[in-house]
């Protein structure tokens, strides 16, 4: 930990003091308490990072950079600082914090130029396959017992995490290259396990959902961000099921915990605006092993049913009945069901979108190969998304592609529950050189980080009621950004063909979301079958380079 120098009543000039300190001297000496503070800033803030990016995860938290820059806006109101220049104050804390970090990233690559070839694009790919609905799959097998192959799937930190979250239990599940495989075994159980869930939500609701069945208890540990997770959402969604979860930090609502279930479950329960969507698509999934089977109650056009479609979908296929309709998920009990012995996995709606927009930023076209998830709620916004941002989309039950459409004019982008793809949405309305609006952006911490790109970019926007219009201007650029998620670091990428030379400084974020991602984009223009770079042995190179010495 660095030493911070104390600063004591004697460090000042004292009032019999023979002179008054000239303004150079108590500037400076502002200035050296400044750095100091920035110092212990730097220190808290590069600490919890590195931890996060341990386990795979960003650097930044966009939560916690939310709830600091509260207290930014609050005090620039009092001390009548301009509130616009404080968040480019704060954001450049923020990063030098995180370039303080010790990662092998940030030591020998700063930052990373994006500057593409602008010529028309012609790619053929497989893939990417729905990252959530491999995690459904794989909990499935593991809970199902089955013997079972599931490729080719994006096998990234969020997947073998979870599968030794799921291991811990005893399930039987590995992973090479982008296949993962379940055997059959004795059964999971948690009762009186300690279950590591890493730092993906989804990993701890799943266990959490399945670890329900049984009366007894378990502990559940977590990274650093699942440490930080206020789990007082989750009260009201257990405790109808006679369940309890424990925090063990008494200073935390986060883990580790431990859940209590007293075998009393009720037969339903009901989501309400803050419930987690994935945490009420866990419950779909494991609902068939509850003693009476569960109904989930929600209002009409709630922001989760997407996700329990996804849980629906995958219990269909397995033979286990589940019916949805507008405001309530009906999962019988039941012992029978049928798993695939390899599972068809969805492409993943707003990944796939995101790479099917390259021709309205570089023209040629992009094919992607697998199932597109038609009813999806995502798939569809994300494919009004594209049609609005000038894409040509075209679906086959095998296939789908994209080609550079028509010129758009001011339009209005509604991504409703494809909310990632805020980011792609704010690239295509910057393209299409007109004035177009981004409307239904319920997500507090994304929108201001998109806000916070177009200061970046030194383009006019104006807030509305629940979104942003974006002017129509030149992009301006100065120095690399931390992408908050990687869907901005993509947007980035194809911002690029519009202004080279844009630059960020967290390309390994995107490889955590799919590995491939570099891969297929510095290949471009011309990609027919995306294969990962070729990996140089190690072992053989150190034996090339060995000589024989001769002693006299």
């Amino acid at each position: 930990m660095p030493n911070y120098k104390n600063f004591e009543e004697s460090d000042r000039p004292r009032r019999d003091a023979p002179r008054k300190p000239s303004l150079l001297h108590e500037i400076r000496d502002l200035d050296e308490r400044l750095i100091s503070m920035i110092s212990r800033r730097n220190f808290l803030m590069g600490k919890a990072a590195s931890k996060r990016k341990e386990k795979g995860l960003p650097l930044a938290d966009p939560d916690q950079e939310r709830r600091i820059f509260e207290i930014w806006t609050t005090k620039s109101a009092d001390e009548k600082f301009n509130l616009k220049a404080a968040r480019r104050v704060f954001e450049q804390l923020n990063t030098l914090a995180y370039t303080c970090v010790s990662h092998p990233e940030n030591r020998n690559l700063p930052s990373y130029s994006l500057s593409p070839a602008r010529r028309p694009v012609k790619v053929t790919i497989d893939g990417p396959c729905s990252l959530f609905q491999s995690q459904l799959w794989m909990a499935l097998a593991a809970m199902c017992s089955a013997d079972a192959k599931m490729s080719p799937l994006s096998v990234n930190d969020q997947l073998t995490s979870l599968a030794k979250a799921f291991n811990q239990a005893g399930a039987h599940l590995s992973w090479e290259g982008d296949t993962i495989e379940s055997r059959a075994g004795e059964g999971v159980s948690f009762e009186d396990k300690l279950v590591f869930a890493g730092d993906d939500p989804m990993t701890m609701y799943l266990v959490l959902a399945f670890g329900l069945k049984d009366p007894g208890k378990f502990k559940i540990a977590g990274g650093p961000i699942l440490k930080q997770y206020d789990s007082r959402v989750l009260t009201p969604i257990l405790d109808p099921l006679g369940a309890r979860l424990n925090t063990l930090d008494l200073q935390s609502h986060g883990l580790p915990a431990r859940l209590e279930c007293g075998g009393n479950l009720a037969t339903s329960v009901t989501m309400f605006e803050d419930s987690p969507s994935k945490f009420a698509a866990a419950l779909t999934l494991a609902g068939w092993t509850y003693p009476k089977g569960l109904t989930i109650k929600f209002e009409k056009d709630w922001a989760g049913i997407s996700d329990i479609k996804d849980a629906v979908e995958v219990l269909s296929a397995c033979g286990i009945e589940a019916n949805l309709s507008e405001t309530e998920c009906v999962i019988p009990a039941t012992e029978t069901f049928s798993f695939p012995e390899e599972p068809k996995i969805a492409l993943d709606p707003e990944l796939s979108a995101a790479i099917l927009s390259l021709p309205a930023f570089a023209g040629g076209n992009v094919t992607i190969k697998g199932t597109w998830p038609t009813n999806s709620p995502k798939a569809i916004d994300a494919l009004k998304m594209l049609d609005l941002g000038g894409v040509d989309v075209k679906v086959t039950g095998t296939e789908i592609s994209s080609t550079k459409g028509a010129q758009p004019k001011s339009v209005t982008f509604d991504l409703d529950q494809a909310a990632d793809l805020f980011p792609i949405g704010m690239a295509l309305a910057i393209n299409s050189d007109t004035e177009c609006s981004l409307n239904n952006i319920k997500n507090v911490a994304l929108f201001e980080q998109g806000v916070e790109l177009l200061e970046r970019l030194g383009l006019e926007y104006t807030r509305t009621d629940d979104g942003i219009k974006i002017a129509p201007g030149k992009i301006q650029w100065e120095e690399a950004w931390n992408a908050p998620t990687p869907y901005f670091g993509i947007a980035l990428g194809l911002m690029a063909y519009i202004r080279p030379g844009l630059s960020i400084q967290n390309p390994g974020d995107l490889t955590d979301l799919w590995p491939r991602y570099w891969t297929l984009y510095n290949s471009l223009p011309e990609i027919d079958g995306l294969k990962d770079p070729q990996v140089k042995d190690v072992e053989d190179d150190a034996k090339s380079k060995r000589r024989r010495i001769k002693i006299d």
